[in-house]
């Protein structure tokens, strides 16, 4: 499959991932979705949202685009930098309009805006990728990745259990 015809099909999972794990865990409340969709609208969970639906969409892409051109190190080690910075990198992005206006925009402006924002996050990772394909990681730096990603990984299961830190408060006006 040609590169660009791939990005526009992942972003599309990965939005598609993420939008139904938005509501995974009020459709079905239980632990699996627990872990990976929305116990409540806080930043951290739609994080981890990002990662879980950028993760998916990266073993389908790995277990139907054979990349004989590359070798699997090199993929598996930019897709989880990636998974690990896009996150945060999306976030980033979202509270620029609270930054500019001084509070969250009014519903619904707040949901088109956090759905651009989240589909241009998307994009943004997808163009990483892109160049971090077919770089060789030298040891020490497979190692960094894999304890980010690890760490990532443990923290969003782990925090979906228990939400310890403000970080996770859900903003006035919102409910689940």
């Amino acid at each position: 499959m040609k590169r660009d015809r791939l990005m526009w099909w992942k972003l599309g999972l990965v939005w598609v991932f993420f939008l139904g794990l938005h509501f995974s865990f009020e459709t079905f409340p239980n632990l699996l979705f627990q872990i990976i969709g929305e116990v409540g609208e806080t930043t951290y969970f739609h994080m981890k949202m990002l990662f879980f639906a950028y993760i998916f969409t990266s073993l389908i892409e790995l277990a139907i685009v054979k990349r004989k051109q590359q070798p699997l190190a090199s993929l598996l080690y930019s897709r989880m930098l990636v998974a690990v910075a896009y996150p945060w990198l999306t976030i980033t992005i979202f509270f620029m309009a609270e930054a500019i206006t001084g509070s969250m925009l009014e519903m619904p402006w707040e949901i088109v805006y956090a759905n651009i924002v989240t589909l241009g996050g998307i994009y943004i990772a997808l163009r990483v990728e892109e160049a971090l394909d077919g770089v060789e990681y030298r040891p020490a730096l497979k190692g960094s990745i894999g304890i980010l990603f690890l760490t990532a990984l443990f923290t969003y299961i782990a925090f979906s259990l228990h939400t310890p830190l403000p970080f996770f408060i859900t903003p006035p006006g919102f409910s689940h």
